[in-house]
């Protein structure tokens, strides 16, 4: 199955490069990117799972888009 690429998100390229944020958390930087139709029980889940890399050292932010 062929995957479409979106027209909506845009790669910006910034002088804060992920090499230096990793170096300024000391730790390797990742995505975790929760999507799905029941959106009631995304932020729960998204919230556990930053409160746990939270109290583990890691610097976290999470954001939600309606659409």
């Amino acid at each position: 199955m062929e995957q479409s690429k979106s027209n909506n998100i845009v790669w910006h390229h910034a002088t804060v490069t992920r090499k230096r944020r990793e170096a300024l958390n000391e730790h390797q930087s990742v995505l975790l990117w929760f999507t799905d139709f029941l959106v009631q029980e995304n932020p729960p889940l998204a919230h556990a799972v930053e409160e746990y890399l939270h109290q583990n050292g890691c610097r976290t932010f999470t954001f939600d888009v309606t659409m």
